[in-house]
């Protein structure tokens, strides 16, 4: 079993997969960001909005694991809360313009970011204290959430925009 990296590698890790995709992003017109197929269907608004909404989700799990506080968002119980979660997710995005959901992209990861960096380095090994977690650690829950979720959609955005050339 390979070690678990250090709070620094970790953050290392998400900070090298969050700017490649900011890169991609950065790279593409208004016009690009809210063409659909980027994703199936979704846009790269869709994605950033996607990206946000489970931000959200893991911020609220490492503060109710450390506070006591009750979740704000169910615990997840399968496939079919995710799914459920994406589409209420994409639903509730549809209307809101390019430059707020970019906005709450950015202000979501750096409190992310910030809420990993107070983070206790001794919990990231630490199975989160909930009947529904089973095994999953404070440092599966915040890659899950930051770099392996990035690398899911750098990509499919990826394969999308080799069509487009």
């Amino acid at each position: 079993m390979t070690p678990s990296p250090s709070k620094s590698e970790l953050l290392e890790t998400i900070h090298r997969s969050w700017n490649e995709l900011n890169e991609i992003i950065a790279s593409l017109s208004a016009e690009q960001l809210i063409q659909s197929g980027a994703m199936d269907d979704w846009s790269l608004k869709d994605i950033m909005a996607h990206i946000t909404a489970w931000e959200w989700l893991a911020m609220d799990r490492i503060h109710a694991a450390q506070t006591g506080e009750p979740l704000k968002y169910p615990a997840i119980k399968g496939d079919s809360f995710v799914d459920a979660f994406n589409a209420e997710v994409y639903e509730n995005n549809q209307a809101a313009p390019l430059p707020k959901v970019m906005e709450a992209f950015h202000k979501t990861h750096a409190e992310f970011i910030e809420q990993i960096e107070v983070l206790d380095a001794e919990r990231l090994p630490q199975p989160l204290p909930f009947d529904w977690a089973g095994n999953l650690t404070f440092q599966v829950l915040i890659f899950s959430n930051t770099h392996w979720h990035y690398v899911e959609h750098i990509e499919a955005v990826e394969k999308w925009l080799d069509t487009l050339a």
